[in-house]
C-alpha cells in the first residue's frame, strides 16, 4: 500500500512538523503525478507567427508543465485533512492517511484524530509551498531522482538530525524571499507578454482571413465576367 508514515518527535515540534509536512507534500504530489494523465502532452511557447508564418512552440509532458504543477501546489496541502495521528510508546507521533490510496486495509490501533495537529500540518505544508514553490517546480520538472530526500533534507533542512532550524539564517531567508518575489514578477511579466502576443496573433489571423475572403470574392467576380 502506498501509505506515507511521518515521524514527528514531541519537544521539537516546529522542526519535526515541518519535516512531516514536507514528506506529505512530496508524497501527495508524486501520487497525483503518477495517477493522472501519464502520457498527455500540451503545447507551450510562443504562438505568434514569425516572418515565415510559423509559430515557435513545443510539446511537453502535461504532468511536468508549469500550469499543472502550479495548480497542484494550490491544493495539495488540503490532503492534510486526510491524515490522522498515532502516538508511539517512545513519545513520537506518526501521521498517516486515514485510508490507503489502493483500498487495502489499515491498522488503525491507537489512532486519534487531533484537529490541532492536522491544522499545524496543513499550515506548515502551505508555508513550505509558499517559500519554495519556484524550486519545487524546477525539481518536479527535472524529475530529480531523489527528490524527497534532496528537498526535505538537503534543500530545506527540515528533516535529519543535523538539519538546521527552519528559521535560522534570517538574513538568508530575507534574500530568498526577495529573489522569489523577483521571479514571480518576471513570470507575471512573461505571461502578460505571451498574452499580448497571442492577442496580436489572433488579430493578425482574423485580418488575414478577412483579406483572403475579400480576395476570393474579387476573384469570383472576375471569373463571372
Amino acid at each position: 500500500a502506498l501509505l506515507p508514515s511521518l515521524s514527528v518527535v514531541q519537544g521539537e515540534k516546529d522542526v519535526e512538523l515541518y519535516c512531516a509536512a514536507c514528506h506529505m507534500l512530496v508524497d501527495e504530489m508524486f501520487w497525483e503525478l503518477k495517477n493522472h494523465h501519464p502520457k498527455k502532452k500540451i503545447e507551450v511557447g510562443s504562438f505568434r507567427l514569425d516572418a515565415d508564418g510559423k509559430t515557435h512552440t513545443k510539446k511537453v509532458d502535461f504532468l511536468t508543465s508549469e500550469a499543472y504543477l502550479t495548480e497542484l501546489f494550490e491544493t495539495v496541502c488540503n490532503e492534510a485533512e486526510k491524515y490522522i495521528q498515532n502516538t508511539q510508546p517512545d513519545g513520537s507521533r506518526i501521521f498517516r492517511r486515514m485510508q490507503s490510496r489502493d483500498g487495502s486495509p489499515l491498522n488503525l490501533n491507537n489512532i486519534t484524530y487531533n484537529p490541532d495537529a492536522v491544522k499545524a500540518l496543513r499550515g506548515y505544508c502551505d508555508a513550505t509551498v509558499e517559500e519554495y514553490e519556484e524550486l519545487l517546480l524546477e525539481l518536479f520538472q527535472s524529475k530529480h531522482p531523489d527528490l524527497k530526500n534532496h528537498f526535505c533534507i538537503t534543500v530545506t533542512g527540515y528533516c535529519g538530525k543535523e538539519a538546521p532550524h527552519p528559521y535560522a539564517a534570517v538574513e538568508a531567508k530575507k534574500k530568498k524571499d526577495a529573489e522569489r518575489e523577483k521571479r514571480r514578477a518576471e513570470r507575471k511579466k512573461k505571461k502578460a507578454a505571451e498574452k499580448k502576443e497571442r492577442e496580436a496573433e489572433e488579430k493578425a489571423m482574423k485580418e488575414a482571413k478577412k483579406k483572403a475572403k475579400k480576395e476570393a470574392k474579387k476573384k469570383a467576380k472576375k471569373e463571372e465576367l
